[in-house]
């Protein structure tokens, strides 16, 4: 997986409506996301990481953008939609800022042939505008690290928060879920950076020469 981190700018969304997902055909307009800015870590752990793929529920893996409208009410635009699946880059954020940490011995995707001591694991539950006066970017992102070796969970954290979305366009609402997602991972790899700081373990995969 592979793609670009850069916001696009609406060109042809503007003047369309925020709310409205419905009327004459237009152009389909495609966004991205930016993953944070990480400091480097000053001190270097011994260890391998694995990211695995992140999951969702079914509607937040296609590419339209998703509006909530009530409790149990989503809706989609049709000619706004993300370059991937909002839980693929998703994955591709967690797996920038964990390297960008430079804490580990090694970062990797689970899906690549190498060896890892620990899988960060990931839950994308939430990733919409929630309408209302003002607008709201939602982000609920899990995550959770499985130590290999024993075969069990040892950490896992959650991250849910309504970013409030500065204009009326489409473009603020997914600058708004772009900085709500990159305080997420912010947050959760903060979490697994303080237990794997807490809890040393003797690394299992085979170290790099």
């Amino acid at each position: 997986m592979s793609f670009g981190f850069r916001l696009f700018s609406p060109l042809v969304v503007a003047g369309a409506g925020l709310l409205s997902a419905c009327g004459s055909a237009r152009p389909i307009t495609y966004y991205t996301l930016d993953p944070p800015t990480v400091t480097a870590a000053p001190q270097r752990l011994d260890i391998a990481l694995l990211v695995g793929r992140v999951g969702a529920p079914l509607a937040y893996r296609e590419t339209r953008i998703l509006y909530r409208t009530g409790p149990n009410s989503l809706g989609s635009y049709d000619q706004s939609r993300w370059v991937e699946p909002p839980p693929s880059m998703c994955e591709e954020m967690l797996l920038v800022a964990l390297r960008q940490g430079r804490r580990y011995r090694s970062v990797q995707q689970l899906s690549s042939n190498a060896q890892g001591d620990y899988i960060v694991r990931g839950r994308l539950e939430r990733f919409e505008q929630v309408e209302g006066n003002p607008l709201q970017a939602r982000v609920w992102l899990r995550a959770s690290l499985y130590e290999i070796k024993a075969g069990r969970t040892v950490w896992s954290g959650s991250y849910e928060h309504d970013e409030p979305v500065a204009a009326k366009d489409l473009a603020a609402v997914v600058a708004a879920l772009n900085q709500n997602l990159q305080h997420g991972i912010l947050e959760l790899t903060s979490g697994i950076d303080q237990y794997l700081a807490e809890h040393p373990a003797p690394p299992t995969a085979a170290a790099s020469k």
